[in-house]
Order: structure tokens, then sequence, then C-alpha cells
């Protein structure tokens, strides 16, 4: 026998032996574990829990978190786990400000995660500050419904198709469609978001065709986008979502989906175990893991990389800038295992948009209805607990309305936290300041604002009021088309400093009492 047909049988005995490897691989059963947070909001700090099972909790912070992270993986075997995150990483907080989201990416990297989504707040620095955070992240961030407005062409990898536990998992990134809406426009002003339908059924068979077994949608579209998009496209796996906050201690199943989320600011650290069978996911078992200090160790490696990160900007994160003299809580910040409407007043709004509405002299002032940012405990507050309520750098607008335009911005806000179209929801109830109203979700779009009054003087739609509110809104975001178009536009100091500068003159602040946003059936 030659040499050549030696080299030749030889080379195919051990492919054959490689194929059949790889198929006793693929034949066997296996256990591939996910773990997943979302929505950390630039949180590498602990905090307070105020509501729940987390009241009177420490929670959070990186040290914890990395505790978790390293013992999930010691108890799954670290060869049997993808590390995902949801979007919602880079913003919200001081420390995420002053690094312009650096060192919340420092963070990840640090943790070995293997893929972050692009949610609405990864733009808050600008598409070419998130750019940089992306060329320095040693993970993928990922977005198959997200292009660059000049070119059209993708403005990141779609999808990424790892091997763990012998199987290999296609990861495919949702952005959420509606940031446009929910950031200032200059943020976004290069790129544009796509609904993700299309994208989904666009990119999954190239996921089949590049031999993804296992389908993970790492999405921030939030749980009902999430719920409807696994009854639109079959053939996805697992959903690991963000956006709407969900602390899900079960999976969530549409048809043969999957779906979780991990609460929001590191509340929690999701498991999903998936036990696949020749390729198919067969069996789940999942585990919300709270980021409690009695329960989770820290890892003092993590504690020395915080440490670091927060010493450039110690004195300013520390700073006394007032006090609060009980909780001041933002509603709604973290949700239950179901989809939910962001309906309710919010303690921390109603203050905070009677703040701008005062500094301003304005008739009314309407805030976003948000859901983002940890309470602030009685006492000292500092620059850091104060900023994460009230993050951007937005200044504070005024102008001119009717009555008949306030009352279409009092619609919209109905339509926003009642709509049951995943496509039109986007922010949740305005918060206001100078009147009160009751609105019934059940009557005609457009009738179901039922009742309006000032808190300060005669309501009267054919009057003109001057209106505060922040840049965002000012805009049209959240859809509020009537404040676009509003007249006699004035711009004030910023948002943050604003209320900073309030704080530490009418010290001790507490938040109003409830009551002026009103469901007509509520009791």
């Amino acid at each position: 026998m030659g040499r050549r047909s030696f080299l030749r049988r030889s080379s195919a005995a051990v492919l054959g032996l490689l194929g059949g490897t790889a198929l006793a691989a693929r034949s066997r059963t296996v256990t591939l574990t996910i773990l997943h947070t979302n929505d950390l909001h630039g949180h590498l700090t602990p905090w307070q829990g105020w509501e729940g099972d987390l009241k009177g909790m420490t929670v959070g912070g990186l040290g914890r978190l990395a505790g978790a992270v390293a013992r999930e993986r010691k108890a799954a075997g670290a060869g049997n786990v993808l590390l995902l995150d949801a979007g919602d990483l880079l913003g919200d907080t001081m420390l995420a400000d002053l690094t312009e989201g650096k060192a919340l990416v420092e963070a990840l990297n640090f943790l070995k995660y293997d893929a972050l989504t692009i949610g609405n707040h990864e733009p808050d620095f600008g598409t070419d500050a998130l750019k940089r955070r992306m060329a320095e992240a040693a993970f993928p961030t990922l977005a198959c419904n997200l292009t660059d407005k000049a070119t059209g062409t993708l403005f990141t990898k779609p999808y990424v198709v790892r091997e763990v536990a012998g199987v290999r998992v296609g990861i495919l990134g949702l952005a959420y469609p509606k940031t446009a809406r929910t950031t200032a426009p200059k943020n976004v002003a290069a790129v544009e978001f796509h609904p993700p339908g299309p994208a989904v059924r666009e990119y999954l068979p190239r996921l089949r065709a590049a031999g993804a077994e296992v389908v993970v949608v790492l999405s921030h579209l939030g749980l009902g986008a999430d719920e409807q998009l696994a009854k639109e496209v079959p053939g996805l796996d697992v959903i690991v979502g963000g956006h709407s906050h969900n602390r899900m201690a079960a999976a969530g199943v549409v048809g043969a989906t999957l779906i979780v989320q991990a609460g929001a600011h590191g509340s929690d650290l999701g498991r999903l175990d998936l036990t696949i069978e020749a390729g198919k996911v067969t069996a789940h078992t999942r585990t919300l893991i709270p980021l409690t200090h009695d329960a989770v160790p820290t890892d003092p490696a993590a504690e020395t990389l915080l440490a670091r990160l927060l010493a450039p900007h110690r004195a300013a994160l520390d700073e006394v800038v007032g006090q609060a003299a009980g909780w001041v809580v933002r509603a709604q910040t973290l949700a239950g295992q179901e989809a939910h409407k962001r309906d309710e007043e919010s303690p921390a709004d109603s203050l905070f948009a009677d703040i701008l509405r005062a500094a301003t002299k304005a008739d009314l002032c309407f805030l976003p209805g948000v859901g983002y940012g940890v309470a602030i405990p009685p006492g000292p507050v500092t620059a850091a607990r104060l900023r994460q309520l009230a993050p951007h750098e937005g200044k504070v607008i005024t102008l001119r309305l009717s009555g008949r335009q306030v009352l279409e911005v009092l619609e919209q806000a109905v339509e926003n936290a009642h709509s049951s179209d995943p496509a039109v929801k986007v922010g949740g109830m305005v918060q206001v300041s100078g009147l009160r109203f009751e609105y019934d979700p059940a009557r005609p779009k457009g009738e179901r604002v039922r009742r309006v009054e000032r808190t300060e003087g005669r309501w009267d739609p054919d009057a003109e009021y001057v209106v505060a509110t922040n840049g965002m809104l000012a805009a049209g975001g959240h859809n509020y088309a009537a404040l676009k178009v509003g007249t006699g536009r004035t711009e004030h100091g910023g948002q943050y400093e604003t209320i900073r500068d309030w704080f530490g003159k009418h010290s001790p602040v507490s938040t109003p009492p409830s009551g002026r946003v009103r469901k007509a059936d509520a009791k």
C-alpha cells in the first residue's frame, strides 16, 4: 500500500472516529446551564430592599453577583455554562455616567460574560460611546434588529454560535425596538431600530444553517412582547429577556419556548438548566437566586475590582446633598412572575415633578413613567443615591399647552400604560404635579380621561397652561405628540441639578401623598 493511500485511509479513519465522537455527544443526554442577568442599570454597589421578600435586606453589588456566578459555575461545571445579560447595563447610575459605562464593561469582563444584547439605555451616551464600550468588551454585543442609518448595515453582530456542554447554541440578540421614543434623539440619530418579528424570522434559519441545535434569543423587549414573539415565531428554544424587570421564579412557557428574566439592578441571578437529548430540549429546571447578602457569599477579587472602579470618583459619589425624611420610592421598579401594566402613581416622581414645577413656576409638570432606580432610604442622601433616580443630563423645559392638549397628554399616558399591543406600549403612566385626574381604561380610546382637577386654581380645557417637563418628553418621547408641538419653549437647568439643589435647600425631604392618578374602578 502506497504512502498516499495509507494517509487517505488513516485520515478517513480519524475523521470517522471524530464524527462518531461528535455523534455520540449529540445522542447522549446533557445538561446545559444558562446563568443570566438583565437591567443592571449601572448598579455595581449594594442597595437596601424596601418591599416584598427583599424588604430589609442588603441586596446586589458586584461582589455578590460574582460570588453567585462562581458558585453556580462550580455546581454546574464551568464547561456547561453560558452567562448572558439581556441589556440596560450601561446607564442610569452616577458611576455609569462618570465613566460613560466603561466601569460596567470592566465588571462584565471580569465575570466572563458570553454575550450582551442592546437595551434602550445602552445608547445613553451616544452610539459613538457605545461603539467604544463594545470594542472594550471581551464578549459580543448582539442585535439583529439595529442598523446604521447611513449604510443600512447591521450596527453589530446579530448572533454568535457557541459550543457548550457538547451542544451548539445559537444566541440571537434583540434590541429594544422603541428606543428612539425613550431617549434623547441625538443619542440614536445614527441608527435605526426595526421590529423584532421579521428580524428573528430572517436570522433563525441562518442560525440553524450555522449548526445551532439550541436557539437562545437574548431579548430586551419586555415580558409581554417576548410572549408575543414566542407565539408568532416557532422554533425558539429559550428567550432570556429584560426591560420589564420581572423576577421570574418559574420559566414562562409559550408553546415550546421557555422565557426567563431575573429582576433588575442586580436583585437576582437567574439560572435555567436545560436537559438536552439528541440536540433537543426535553426538560428544564428553573432557579431564581436573590442576591441577598445573608445568602450569597462575596467574591474578594470582585470587591477589589469594585474598589478600584469607585476610587477615582469616591468624593463625588459620597457627597451628601440632602436628607430624606422617609423612603423615596419609585413605583413598580421590580415586577413579579407575570407581565404587568406600569400604571401606578410613583412617589419619587410625584416629588420630582413638584420640584420642577416649583423651580420653574409652571402651572403643571409632566414626567415619564419609568421603572428603574432603587429606593432611597431615610437619612442622608448622597449624590450617587439621588442620581440613579434622576440620571440623565436632560434639561428642564417649559412650554405652553392648551387644556385640550393637556388632555391629549393624559389620554396618551393611559394608552401607554394599558394598551395590549406591545408595539404601541412605551413607558408607563405619566407622573404629574399641579393636577389630579381619573381615567377609565375600558372606555374608547380618546375618551378615557373622565375628570381633571387642578390642585391650585380652576381647570379649564380652553385655557392655556405653562407646563414643565424634561427634554425627552418635550421632544415627543413616549409618544407624547402634544408636548412636541407646545409653544413658547424655554430651556432651564438640568433635571438632576434642579432636583439636587432642591434637596440641598429643603431637606429633610418627603414624598407627597398619593391621589393624583386614579383609575376609575380603583377603590
